[in-house]
């Protein structure tokens, strides 16, 4: 067998430990009590316990169930999250963005604003 397909203990619990994390993190940026999020997504409780802390692997099912009970795409239980300085960083960026837009908006508006002036007085 190939060593690409031969996995080892740590490597299983790290495919485990992403949507685990996600799965939390989302449920709780919802304010949902575990209880909660498995009646939504027609769960066992204590499946989604062994699923949260890492003791079982998602199936296909429930995976597109729980991502449905979240209102997250399925996906973003599988890919590891953003950290927070990640986080910071964009909505920093985002900020600077969004003030130069405004900036540059403000500016063009005065360019017309001159503009049409100008024309109005030929």
């Amino acid at each position: 067998m190939s060593d690409f397909l031969e996995t080892d203990g740590e490597e299983t619990e790290e495919l485990r430990r992403i949507p685990s994390n996600n799965i939390r993190t989302f449920r709780k940026d919802l304010h949902l009590t575990q209880e909660q999020l498995a009646e939504n997504a027609d769960i066992s409780l204590s499946y989604l316990a062994d699923i949260e802390h890492c003791k079982t692997w998602i199936s296909d099912k429930t995976l597109m169930k729980l991502a449905k009970a979240l209102h997250r795409q399925p996906f973003e239980l599988l890919v590891e999250s953003l950290k927070n300085e990640e986080k910071t960083n964009l909505h920093a960026i985002s900020d600077i963005i969004y003030n130069e837009k405004k900036e540059l908006l403000k500016t063009v508006s005065e360019i017309c604003d001159r503009t049409i002036q100008k024309i109005t007085r030929a």
